[in-house]
């Protein structure tokens, strides 16, 4: 590999790592950790109940409000089935490029901020920076939420950057997402007497009618013009029921999402999907009372809304060298960070488009940039 740029040696250590979401990140994070210390920066995991994963805080400079959190997760999306010309965890470089699993989502950010990190800790810091490296994000962004919560009711900072990849321009606003599944219970029977049970396919197919329905009035509006589409969107996209063409169908399941625009609010959707199967349950148990309809939800992710601080906004755009903001249609872990009280952006090296795809690459180019953005940004924590 050409260079000695620091961002290049961090991202391979990370990127031989294989932390897919279903294995453990215990390794990396200790890998992580080590070099932290020898920074002398302060630690803090926040471990999901089976200790068999962790989000680690890392903080350097004085313990006190008003810092600045520099964000991503620590897994990747398998590899399985996909046409790679190398090994996928082993780094490597192609045509001004870092060719290598997660070099793009995301652990190109996390590279840049343990190359910085040296330099950040040489600062003198009148507030602190912290690194804050989250599990599970790529399976509804379920693993962040308690280190979230202990930095926006602990740390305070005045930002959070969340590294996800940006073309490292600045995106202030996002939608939100939300995923499950509804599970119909019916009472099977033959084809030929259909009332005397209850068939879970056509029950679903209700519900699933009354979400196109929702779909329909989500395009009228309320719009968020900087989005593509600008308004709201809900959709099934995974159907599994019955057993044999001439048995009622006893089960059936749909696998349901949706993304709503800042402002919009998941609970009302979720009441109406909610109210239309209370109705359809009615009939249903009067059939048979251990007959019925169960929706659970995966996952959520709160939209991103701008922070408003358009004195932020400015500060953030004249140290990108960016005109200005846009919008994702992608969620990321900065909802949850606002939601928590952390006014929160998108920046971060690498297009999208190149996230979860077979010889995952960055430009070498775009983590240079990264790397002296962090640590100009850090800058200011000195003033």
């Amino acid at each position: 590999m050409s260079g000695d740029a620091d961002f290049a040696r961090r991202l391979a250590e990370l990127i031989a790592f294989p932390t897919v979401s279903s294995v453990s990140n215990l390794a990396l994070v200790e890998h992580v950790e080590t070099l932290a210390k020898a920074e002398g920066a302060r630690l803090r995991r926040f471990a999901d109940p089976s200790g068999e994963k962790t989000n680690v805080l890392i903080s350097i400079g004085p313990e006190v409000e008003g810092g600045i959190v520099y964000s991503g997760h620590t897994d990747v999306v398998p590899v399985t089935g996909q046409d790679w010309s190398g090994d996928p965890w082993t780094l490597r470089e192609r045509d001004g490029r870092l060719v290598g699993r997660g070099a793009t989502d995301m652990k190109g950010f996390l590279g840049c901020c343990l190359a910085a990190m040296p330099q950040i800790s040489r600062m003198d810091l009148k507030k602190p920076i912290h690194l804050a490296f989250s599990y599970d994000e790529e399976v509804g962004c379920t693993g962040v939420g308690p280190m979230a919560e202990w930095v926006g009711a602990n740390a305070k900072p005045r930002l959070a950057v969340i590294g996800e990849a940006t073309s490292m321009e600045l995106v202030n606003a996002h939608k939100g997402g939300c995923i499950g599944w509804t599970y119909v219970l019916g009472k099977p029977g033959h084809s030929s007497q259909p009332e005397r049970g209850v068939n879970a396919v056509m029950i679903a197919a209700k519900l699933i009618d009354e979400i196109s329905a929702v779909y329909a009035d989500m395009r009228k509006g309320p719009f968020f013009k900087a989005l593509d589409p600008p308004y709201s969107t809900i959709q099934v996209n995974q159907v599994e029921g019955g057993s044999h063409g001439n048995i009622l169908a006893e089960h059936c399941k749909f696998f349901w999402e949706m993304r709503l625009v800042p402002g919009e609010s998941f609970d009302v959707v979720l009441n109406r999907m909610r109210g239309v199967a209370q109705d359809l349950e009615r009939s249903m148990k009067a059939v048979d009372p251990a007959a019925g309809i169960r929706i659970d939800i995966q996952a959520k992710i709160p939209p991103l809304a701008p922070t408003g601080d358009a004195a932020l906004e400015a500060e953030l755009l004249q140290l990108l060298g960016c005109a200005t903001t846009r919008a994702v249609s992608y969620g990321t872990e900065a909802g949850i960070f606002q939601a928590a009280g952390v006014p929160s952006v998108v920046i971060g090296p690498g297009s999208i488009a190149d996230a979860h795809q077979p010889d995952e690459s960055v430009a070498i180019e775009q983590l240079a940039a990264c790397t002296k953005f962090l640590t100009d940004l850090a800058e200011t924590a000195t003033r």
